[in-house]
């Protein structure tokens, strides 16, 4: 991941230095995070921690409706996609049984339409409306699977047959950026989101916990996220530079239907995928075009 984020950001710098198009603005950013997730309200009460490091590309156009600027069409539109991974530890809520290293990722891509409004000659509002797709995944890797099991005061690692979760989310991003240009080539930007949640699947792989199944899915059709932001960017008219704390959250409800109903039994737990929320704060940072 390091080396694929450096090679992005060198193609970018060895881009020639044309004159910054109005109309067109590309950023290229570097993202790193403090990642956890959990299911509150279950007899285990499972946590996840990682630390997270990825990259995005967000791509805005200006005047998407009239294609003209000189026709003080204030629409615009963006194409955003985000890649995040690292490494986790699961554990419970006695700490007994700990799964460590283990990858975890995702994947999200969001396209938005909206307005600007100029509301005094520094502040400009820009609401806008979109469409998102959102896919994590946990215990990609099938040989770095482990548990640490505590037993009688001894600790000792044990191989298990990979579990493997795939939960995929469709939502509506409601959003608006406010927008102060402080002069000088300088300006702060102040970002708030709501995430609905239109639809979303939960794909389970594990052997070692469905009887009847070894991969089983359930829909998650009720849940929402919440983003904000500040950024401060600086524009050296070809090229600028920009940096951006960000806090991110999405809960989403249990799923509908249970894994009895869907033909797997559980090997205790709970009998259906239960009201998880994640909580990810970290500082993205990178240059625009």
């Amino acid at each position: 991941m390091k080396r694929v984020t450096l090679l992005l950001l060198l193609c970018c710098l060895c881009l020639p230095l044309l004159a910054r198009d109005q109309k067109h603005k590309l950023e290229i950013a570097y993202e790193g995070s403090d990642y956890t997730y959990r299911e509150p309200h279950t007899d285990q009460k499972a946590r996840l921690t990682a630390k997270k490091k990825g990259f995005d590309i967000v791509y805005t156009r200006q005047s998407v409706l009239s294609g003209d600027l000189t026709d003080n069409d204030p629409s615009f539109a963006s194409l955003e996609f985000r890649y995040m991974d690292g490494r986790t530890d699961w554990e419970d809520s006695t700490r007994s049984k700990v799964d460590t290293n283990v990858k975890d990722s995702y994947m999200e891509a969001a396209l938005k339409f909206g307005r600007k409004f100029q509301m005094t000659e520094p502040l400009q509002l820009r609401p806008y409306l979109g469409i998102g797709w959102r896919e994590s995944r946990h215990g990609d890797d099938p040989f770095d699977r482990k548990y640490l099991t505590v037993d009688a005061g001894v600790s000792y690692e044990e191989d298990v047959d990979a579990k493997k979760t795939k939960a995929t989310y469709f939502y509506i991003p409601i959003g608006t950026s406010l927008i102060w240009d402080m002069g000088d080539n300088f300006a702060l930007s102040f970002n708030g989101e709501f995430d609905w949640l239109i639809h979303g699947c939960l794909n389970v792989h594990a052997p070692d916990y469905f009887n009847n199944s070894d991969n089983l899915s359930v829909s998650l059709n009720q849940g929402y996220g919440v983003r904000f932001s500040a950024k401060a960017e600086l524009d050296f008219g070809s090229i600028g530079v920009f940096v951006e704390p960000f806090w991110r959250y999405w809960q989403v409800q249990r799923s509908s239907k249970s894994w009895y109903e869907l033909g797997g039994v559980p090997d205790g737990g709970c009998t259906r995928s239960p009201v998880n929320n994640t909580r990810e704060y970290g500082i993205r940072t990178g240059i625009s075009f």
